[in-house]
């Protein structure tokens, strides 16, 4: 019998039920949350209450629930969590006995730093959208033509609904980089202890693209899927389509190359002038993964196989599937 945990289970209800599907006769889903009505919760086999992330003794509460449960593989679904058991991926290893499906540390620099994002695409020679650490940087940049108004200023780590601002003159680039910092300095980020903690980017206009990418436990690349979003909400993808992976094989290619995983990369891209440019890369399930899964690359499934040692099917999925999210209700516990 196999136990998968996941970790900061919120809202994704929908992945602790493919995981539960994928299980049904072969393990069980184990859920951990600060909150046991947790939506995702109300999906798994077995649920633990935990304390927040930020507490001092939650990865000595996580560690315990994983001995206890005897779980053998671990996901996170938060984004806040997944540095922290990047940090200590193998002491939890080495005494749980688990696989602990997050980025390696390197890895995790390169995804949550936007500046180290675009620092990284450049690197392994695929476009991103320019991007300046210092008003002065994208000021220069302005005036020799590498760049135009209008400008994105946004926090160079974490969610970028902080602190996120459009500017289309040095007046307003003034003044939103200097409220950004702010706000930074007023958010969870504030420990971020830095001089440039905000960044400034070229805006990027067309179609956005989805893609999700497979890691196996040993971090050796799988496959990917690709869709174009057609509606988002609340920063997730809320529609999509599945589109030809063809266009994106090369640049997967040098991802896949040059950054080591495990599990799922969630990577967005923009389409300019037949070019697609890298925007952001999350070492997680991410909220387009749904579309992934329907669509026939059933990354829950191929990650068990992976992990059991069992041969993997040929990565496909169907293109032209399109499909919507919507709200539904679970019963939860009171109080």
């Amino acid at each position: 019998m196999y136990r998968v945990l996941l970790t900061c289970a919120g809202r994704r209800h929908y992945l602790a039920s493919f995981f539960k599907e994928a299980l049904v006769s072969s393990g069980r889903v184990v859920g951990t949350d600060m909150d046991l009505s947790a939506p995702a919760l109300q999906a798994c086999d077995v649920v633990h209450k935990v304390p927040g992330v930020f507490a001092d003794n939650y990865l000595d509460a996580l560690k315990e629930v994983m001995i206890k449960e005897r779980v053998d593989m671990v996901f996170s679904l938060n984004d806040l969590e997944v540095g922290l058991l990047a940090e200590n991926r193998e002491m939890l290893e080495r005494e749980t006995g688990a696989t602990v499906y997050v980025p390696s540390v390197e890895t995790l620099k390169v995804c949550e730093d936007k500046w180290l994002t675009y620092q990284f695409a450049m690197e392994i020679g695929i476009d991103t959208p320019s991007t300046y650490l210092s008003v002065n940087a994208a000021t220069y940049a302005i005036d020799t033509g590498e760049t135009c108004f209008p400008l994105i200023v946004k926090p160079r780590w974490g969610s970028a609904s902080i602190g996120l601002f459009m500017v289309d003159s040095i007046d307003a680039l003034i003044s939103c980089y200097e409220a950004c910092r702010k706000a930074v300095a007023h958010s969870i980020l504030v420990s971020l202890d830095t001089d440039f903690c905000v960044i400034i980017q070229e805006v990027i206009h067309g179609p956005e693209y989805g893609v999700d990418l497979l890691y196996g436990k040993r971090e050796d690349f799988i496959g990917f899927a690709a869709k174009k979003k057609m509606a988002m909400r609340a920063g997730e993808t809320d529609k999509a389509v599945t589109v030809d992976p063809e266009p994106f094989q090369k640049i997967v290619e040098k991802i896949s190359l040059a950054l080591p995983h495990r599990g799922n990369l969630d990577c967005d891209f923009m389409k300019r002038d037949g070019k697609l440019y890298l925007l952001e890369l999350n070492p997680r399930f991410g909220g387009g993964y749904p579309f992934t899964h329907l669509a026939g690359a059933n990354h829950v499934q191929m990650l068990l196989d992976d992990y059991q040692g069992n041969n993997l099917t040929p990565y496909g999925y169907q293109v032209g599937k399109a499909f919507a999210k919507c709200d539904t209700l679970v019963e939860v516990p009171v109080g």
